[in-house]
């Protein structure tokens, strides 16, 4: 079978999706304002997909990703454990209309941002295709050498080893270079080569040894994306074994990393962070329930439901909504502080920081920031944050003002995304900031994620290569070495890689 990459979503289909979900409601007595809400919050995000150009463009994977994680799959969770919608909710009224007023006001971010985005991207048509698996060693043997030089050379190199680490997307690049090679160069028969599947596991460990939930996810969705972008073939094992993962990852390792966290000392060394990690690996059921009895995530459904808890923010953000209802609004200062993080260490070497999920979820809880819990916190969505800053002026208003911005720049970067690895490289990074990246998260992308996207793209095809040369040994191939291109879909030719000869189709 081949995973579907879609570019548009039939709008009749959505309908009756959508009817038959708000009949599923009614039969189980959601109300009836929270029933059109929900059809409405549907219908809409369709059409504002479909108008961004689907998941072949930034704007549509944003629209998409935080359409489908932060609400949509909540709802019809819900639908199907027979719960109305509206119930475990503390301002259910407010919050699905701040939903609806906030995809709506996204429509008209994406409608406005075409007119001033470019069609082709900037950074397309850069990498040959004769450079490409060269280029992926080279991105994952230099993103895992770079910081370990940068330790040894010890205090001296703090601030370049801070700047790298904001810029470096360099193994997750790699493997999905590697990916898009192996599809091409095999005609479609292999997706995996022994660097990616080494990039991969390094990758893995270091999210099991950080605690890192995105770290653990990164390289099976850096093999996703391409493998969609380019309908791979995946075969029934494949497909199992994508779901086995999953479900471990969730089931016991996300406990795992939320838990481990609480273990985590700042100026812990490797060999304490790995024994903390086997410690509570040795048996992760009993991890698993030490941290469900010790969390307090906010559950949307009436008993808890493990992964499908971390597939809806409709809770948390109903959580700081109402507290913004009561009174609490916070202003605009969060987005004046992202703008100043902007600034680099280097000319800021003393630029404080800041974590707004901790601060709302102590105001959540009642509490005053304690100085012994500043790390820990909440993710919220853009919606969320957006009401708690500035009420429907932050929905209707600030919201769609940064959403516009993130669109124009990243559309105009890459246009579209699967005409280049860093343009799936940053459609992985929206997955991750679109839903629960708050509105502060967009001051990120646009900062930081498009500086860091910039200088992978730049770095895979002027260093990487040489990089890799110095590794592997000279190529002896001739720099017109070809690759199959059959899989291609229409109107994408070559996925914007750049060929000193014409390709090779097959019959």
């Amino acid at each position: 079978m081949r995973i579907p990459f879609p570019e548009r979503i039939p709008l009749n289909r959505v309908g009756i999706f959508a009817i038959v979900l708000f009949l599923i409601q009614s039969m189980e007595h959601t109300a009836l304002y929270f029933s059109i809400g929900c059809a409405a919050f549907i219908m809409i995000a369709a059409f504002t997909f479909n108008a961004a150009g689907g998941l072949t463009r930034a704007s549509g994977a944003y629209v998409f990703f935080y359409s489908t994680l932060v609400v949509i799959v909540g709802i019809c969770y819900k639908a199907y454990l027979g719960e109305p919608a509206q119930t475990n909710l503390l301002d259910p009224h407010t919050t699905i209309k701040a939903y609806v007023g906030s995809i709506a006001a996204m429509l008209a971010a994406v409608l406005v941002s075409r007119r001033f985005s470019r069609k082709s991207g900037l950074l397309q048509n850069l990498l040959k295709e004769s450079q490409m698996y060269r280029s992926s060693v080279g991105c994952i043997v230099f993103g895992v050498a770079a910081p370990l030089l940068l330790v040894l050379l010890g205090d001296s190199a703090l601030r370049l080893r801070t700047a790298f680490a904001q810029l470096n997307q360099l193994i997750p690049l790699g493997i999905i270079i590697g990916v898009m090679y192996e599809i091409r160069r095999s005609g479609g028969t292999r997706s995996v080569n022994l660097p990616v599947l080494l990039a991969g596991v390094y990758f893995f460990l270091l999210g099991i040894v950080g605690f890192s939930k995105q770290g653990m996810l990164t390289p099976m969705v850096c093999w996703l994306l391409p493998v969609c972008a380019l309908r791979y073939r995946v075969s029934a094992v494949q497909v199992l074994s994508c779901l086995l993962a999953v479900f471990v990852v969730f089931h016991y390792l996300v406990p795992f990393a939320q838990y481990g966290r609480n273990f985590r000392e700042e100026k812990a060394t490797l060999s304490q962070k790995i024994a903390i990690a086997t410690q509570l690996l040795e048996h992760p059921e009993d991890t698993r329930q030490k941290y469900e009895e010790s969390s307090d995530y906010a559950t949307y459904y009436n008993t808890s439901q493990g992964f499908w808890d971390r597939l809806q923010f409709i809770s948390v953000d109903d959580s700081l909504i109402n507290i913004t209802d009561q009174g609490q609004v916070f202003g605009l200062t969060p987005l004046a502080l992202a703008a100043e993080n902007a600034v680099p260490h280097v000319f800021w070497p003393n630029k404080p920081g800041f974590n707004f999920g901790n601060v709302y979820a102590h105001e959540i809880a009642g509490e005053e920031q304690g100085e012994g819990d500043t790390t820990t916190g909440i993710s919220f969505s853009p919606t969320a944050e957006a009401y708690h800053m500035a009420r429907w002026v932050g929905i209707l208003v600030v919201a769609p003002l940064l959403w516009f911005l993130l669109f124009v720049v990243f559309d105009s970067l890459f246009g579209d995304v699967r005409a280049t690895p860093w343009g799936l490289l940053a459609l992985a990074m929206i997955s991750h900031t679109a839903p629960e990246g708050q509105l502060t998260g967009l001051i990120y992308l646009v900062t930081f994620g498009s500086e860091s996207l910039i200088f992978c793209a730049l770095f895979a095809t002027w260093f990487a290569p040489a990089v890799g040369d110095a590794f592997l040994g000279p190529d002896r191939r001739s720099t017109g070495h070809r690759v199959a291109s059959a899989i291609a879909p229409a109107g994408v030719s070559f996925y914007g890689l750049r060929s000193d000869d014409p390709p090779h189709t097959h019959p």
